[in-house]
């Protein structure tokens, strides 16, 4: 892990960058995807300025919904059914899937049959909201 940090601010006309390397000039971002796209590529954990955590999210929604958006109707039916739950092994295969690219930072991942508490969390909300 590198010891430098992707550093994310919000700026003055409320759009995101993400700085990665003080040699080069600060990225756009506007989707969680491009976050962990920076993230993983230059091997950094997020760090965010005071405020922009809350904005982003704000704006671009959890970091798991494009996710959750990505599975498929029945899946997710099975997922919230019992969110705090193993993972149905009917549906182990779809999910091992969706998580394939997943670097699991986020807490976006599997642990054996289970999710981390990260992903338990996320579904019992997205249950709560019926």
């Amino acid at each position: 892990m590198s010891e430098h940090r992707l550093e994310i601010a919000q700026q003055p006309d409320g759009t995101f960058t993400a700085t990665f390397d003080d040699r080069y000039a600060p990225v756009p971002v506007a989707s969680w995807a491009e976050v962990r796209k920076l993230r993983s590529r230059h091997r950094q954990e997020d760090h965010w300025a005071p405020g922009a955590h809350e904005a982003f999210v704000a704006e671009h929604g959890h970091p798991f919904d494009d996710w959750w958006a990505s599975l498929a109707p029945e899946v997710r039916t099975a997922l919230l059914a019992d969110p705090g739950g193993p993972v149905p092994p009917a549906y182990a295969d779809a999910v091992k899937r969706s998580l394939r690219s997943e670097n699991g930072r986020d807490g976006l991942r599997v642990d054996g049959s289970s999710f981390t508490p990260e992903v338990r969390e996320f579904l019992v909300a997205k249950a709560s909201q019926g």
